[in-house]
């Protein structure tokens, strides 16, 4: 697969173990050209989206369970250009499932134990760890309004490093 100066992919995944599909998003500074994505040798439909950034796209495309190979092609004039080709298989579409969740589990434990720690020192400061039953439910909120907020931003953050 060839790099083009005009093209460049950021992020690409074929996902879904029962309903596999294409995620492919990235920057295209030419304006007239069209996308090709073919499975197993015959074109499929897809969705053409645009993306947050300047000249932006994103491909999804639907596929096919028992389909072996994944293609997408950037039709530039008359030229057919490769910009994404892949085996696709159920293995490697589970291992990235099991990917994302062990690392969804190791941020979710990154962000757990410190917060935990901080609401501890915060109890013990403030009631000497001596809370009523009534005051229960008022942290509990805030611990769990504080975990989402931290583990969204840790994910975000693992993203941006990521891609």
């Amino acid at each position: 697969m060839q790099i083009y100066d005009f093209i460049e992919i950021k992020h690409q995944v074929i996902a879904g173990i029962k309903n596999p599909h294409l995620n492919l998003e990235g920057v295209c500074t030419k304006k007239d050209v069209s996308f090709v994505v073919l499975e197993d040798g015959e074109e499929i439909d897809f969705d053409l989206l645009d993306s947050d950034e300047e000249n932006g796209f994103y491909i999804k495309a639907k596929l096919k369970i028992d389909a072996k190979y994944i293609k997408v092609y950037v039709l530039d004039g008359s030229r057919r250009l490769i910009i994404f080709s892949s085996k696709m298989s159920v293995f490697n579409r589970i291992a990235y499932k099991f990917e994302i969740l062990v690392t969804s589990i190791y941020i979710y434990l990154k962000v757990f134990f410190p917060t935990f720690g901080e609401g501890i020192k915060y109890l013990w400061k403030k009631h000497h760890l001596l809370t009523s039953f009534n005051l229960w439910p008022k942290y509990c909120k805030k611990f769990s309004k504080v975990m989402k907020q931290r583990y969204n931003k840790a994910i975000e953050d693992y993203d941006e490093k990521l891609y």
